[in-house]
């Protein structure tokens, strides 16, 4: 490596292992129970007192008022769940194994290795990248 190369070498490392950081402490940091509840019950209490607040307004369609917005409150509360964690290996997870193998292939290439030298990308097993 030329010596003029080791300054932005050594500032691409810092801020990677910077970012390997950020990302433990997402990994190490868990949702606290009492929001995951309360969550829960504010949305149950708000889709349980949202037809008294409306049906002077909506009528006869409160409750397709309501089923609409419980739905909502309800999906977005699932998202929150099935993203708590990005760093598993569920379906709706990152990839980072796929990632990862990219990243070494194409340093591989950069550094001028030979194309059957390479390790192959990884390839979706069931439809998924892991």
């Amino acid at each position: 490596i030329h010596p003029m190369h080791l300054p932005v070498l050594e500032a691409s490392l810092t801020e990677i292992t910077g970012i390997q950081g950020a990302c433990e402490r997402i990994k190490s940091t868990p949702i606290p129970a009492s929001y995951t509840v309360l969550i829960h019950r504010i949305v149950l209490v708000y889709c349980l007192g949202l037809p008294f607040g409306i049906v002077s307004q909506v009528g006869i369609w409160t409750p397709e008022v309501v089923a609409l917005v419980a739905y909502a409150f309800y999906g977005l509360d699932a998202v929150g769940t099935e993203i708590e964690n990005p760093f598993d290996y569920d379906p709706n997870d990152l990839p980072l194994s796929t990632l990862s193998r990219m990243i070494e292939v194409n340093l591989r290439q950069r550094l001028g290795e030979a194309p059957e030298q390479l390790p192959p990308l990884l390839e979706p097993q069931d439809g998924i990248l892991h």
